[in-house]
């Protein structure tokens, strides 16, 4: 029998929690843990961490709990949070929302409301654990702090994530194109590592005015400009012992870069307007889409930085070039923006999964989690079509295509594959004449990759994007190809 999961609930309202209590006690699924202080809270989350935390919203210095809330659900990503608010707090609703947690409930508390909680939490712990038990020594996990991927290169990130957070020291400099999920990236590094029990603050240095983002990133004293009329901590600071992630690092204006090389080879920084130095122990990730090695050729980029940036250095591969693992965040984003909201899950055909499969994403991950929610207010509890799909995702997709079931992994064992594979490659010089003399090899390469390319046409029905998927090519480098072997319209 499963052993029952544990629930932290706050024990600072009693008058108000008996109905809570109630429902928690008469579900034989859930143990019940009591906390009275946030100290208390902080030292049961670091000691043994609970599954679940109903975390009440109603009591007094909201903003102050909002905070802790936040840095909460940053820190334990594993944790189902229950928010508890005020009926009718749609400003507290909102950031709810916004922050993604597993579920919220109201108070005045209703059994019937609390009786849905659990039973979702109860739910998705109980597939977690049957995910975990499943998972072989040779299996990899298919999410990773809100990474989520099964693609090679998509696991050999989460491996080198795991690596660079053992060393909490070494700075990190992260490429991949917007939408790709640097912050998560970021966040990551900070959870796994030491540091996670400090604050992990981000800064996007392309959003912020150059003449605000140096004393957001220092701080400033007292007098320094007109206007400052107190000491202000700055971002660096306020992440002393924890992280800081600075965003598009490559928009970053030279006087600033010349400070930030201080703090990174010093370990020390002076506040605008300030006169003493102040030591501070923040790691440094940076991140970027631009390519920083022509911005240094250019001189727009100080190359002593950059060096300094990117000690280790990790990249996130678009979503084009890990295609296969579409379904995977369809569902995770399903899950997001159905259930956790109280919507029937809506589902794709799988034709629509192949239409999307196929769709180039200049956008990555975030445009197909904007494509799932945009669909789950439209179709909740409902299959969705192609025809249902906004015109741009389909516009290039052959809808005569044919929808094949994924091979079975118990059809064929790793030493069929192999076999196959042996047999192909022999199979290729079947037909040559060995006994005649030396051969071509570029011309026996050159004739291969030509009648490839044809078979790859003729099955996509002319497809050209169909055609560089089934053959892991740019669409690019299949149309340069096609033209110089001139191969036009040879599949006919």
């Amino acid at each position: 029998m499963q052993a029952p999961f544990t629930i932290l609930l706050a024990d600072t309202d009693l008058d108000k929690t008996d109905i809570l209590n109630k429902q928690v006690k008469n579900n034989s699924a859930f143990d019940c843990i009591h906390y009275k202080t946030e100290q208390e809270l902080f030292s049961i989350l670091n000691q043994s961490l609970p599954q679940v935390l109903i975390y009440d919203l109603t009591l007094p210095e909201t903003d102050r709990r909002l905070s802790l809330l936040q840095k909460i659900h940053t820190d334990y990503p594993e944790l189902l949070i229950i928010a508890v608010i005020p009926n009718g707090a749609e400003d507290l609703l909102e950031f709810v929302l916004q922050l993604d947690l597993f579920f919220y409930i109201h108070k005045p508390y209703d059994p019937a409301e609390i009786c849905i909680a659990l039973k979702r939490a109860q739910s998705r712990l109980s597939r977690r654990n049957a995910n975990t038990a499943s998972t072989t020594r040779d299996e990899k996990p298919a999410s990773f702090y809100g990474l989520i991927g099964q693609n090679q290169r998509m696991q050999q990130l989460f491996e080198l994530i795991t690596k660079v957070a053992e060393d909490e020291f070494a700075t990190v400099l992260i490429r991949g194109e917007s939408g790709t999920g640097k912050e998560l990236v970021a966040k990551a590094i900070h959870t796994h590592s030491k540091r996670n029990k400090k604050h992990f603050v981000p800064v996007n240095c392309a959003a912020i005015p150059d003449d605000l983002l140096e004393s957001e990133l220092f701080g400033y004293t007292k007098g320094a400009f007109t206007g400052a009329t107190q000491n202000k901590k700055g971002r660096i600071e306020y992440a002393d012992g924890g992280t800081l992630f600075l965003d598009e690092i490559g928009d970053m204006k030279p006087s600033l870069q010349a400070k930030l090389l201080r703090v990174l080879q010093e370990k020390e920084f002076e506040p605008v307007g300030g006169l003493k130095a102040c030591p501070v122990d923040t790691r440094i990730v940076a991140a970027t889409h631009c390519d920083l090695e022509q911005l240094v050729s250019e001189g727009k980029f100080r190359e002593d930085l950059y060096y300094r940036l990117s000690v280790i250095p990790l990249s996130i591969p678009p979503l084009k070039e890990r295609r296969d693992d579409v379904p995977l965040l369809l569902e995770s984003f399903i899950q997001t923006y159905s259930t956790k909201r109280g919507r029937e899950p809506l589902r794709f055909e799988p034709l629509v999964i192949k239409a999307l499969m196929s769709y180039e994403w200049r956008g990555n991950v975030r445009e197909l989690e904007n494509l799932v929610q945009h669909m789950s207010i439209l179709f909740s509890g409902k299959d969705v079509g192609l025809d249902d799909l906004p015109e741009k995702f389909t516009v290039d997709f052959d809808r005569s295509t044919s929808v094949e079931p994924p091979p079975s992994p118990d059809t064929t064992t790793p030493q069929q594959t192999e076999q196959t594979k042996t047999e192909a490659l022999l199979s290729l010089g079947s037909d040559i004449s060995w006994e005649s003399g030396q051969v071509d090899f570029n011309e026996l390469i050159n004739d291969f990759e030509r009648q490839l390319i044809i078979k790859a046409m003729k099955f996509s029905s002319g497809n050209k994007k169909e055609a560089a998927r089934l053959l892991n090519l740019k669409r690019t480098t299949l149309l340069e190809k096609i033209k110089k072997k001139e191969i036009q319209d040879n599949w006919e």
